[in-house]
């Protein structure tokens, strides 16, 4: 799913990056490698999770699924957008689905970035730190 070269992007110590993704195993993977590489990561399993709990995490970057149930990445991503106090926050759209319409629904929606499963570590990565230096 992911390679785990350990890519030298500056500084992610203690970077607040919240994964919002369904499969577990992803989830899970993306999270770890995470936090291995410094960042302070937290995890929601839909978009209505990540609504919750951007309020009391206040990450300093989402990667969002864009394909979940209860509330999809797309919905999320807009009503993060739509919200003053969240739509600075950068997301980065997380898809199977390249092709431009994906793209196209997630830029729409708000998104920052797209980026296509499976994920490449050292592209998350370069993605990630290009919005968090910005």
């Amino acid at each position: 799913m992911m390679t785990s070269q350990r890519p030298n992007l500056g500084t992610s110590s203690g970077r607040r990056v919240l994964i919002v993704e369904d499969d577990p195993n992803s989830r899970w993977a993306l999270c770890a490698l995470l936090k291995r590489l410094g960042f302070d990561c937290r995890a929601a399993t839909n978009g209505q999770e990540a609504l919750d709990l951007v309020r009391a995490f206040q990450p300093e970057a989402v990667i969002m699924d864009l394909m979940m149930p209860v509330l999809d990445g797309v919905e999320a991503t807009r009503r993060l957008k739509a919200d003053a106090r969240t739509r600075g926050i950068p997301v980065l759209a997380l898809s199977a689905n390249a092709t431009p319409g994906g793209r196209s629904a997630a830029r729409r929606a708000g998104a920052d970035d797209f980026l296509t499963k499976p994920v490449i570590l050292t592209e998350l990565l370069e993605h990630l730190h290009r919005h968090l230096d910005a």
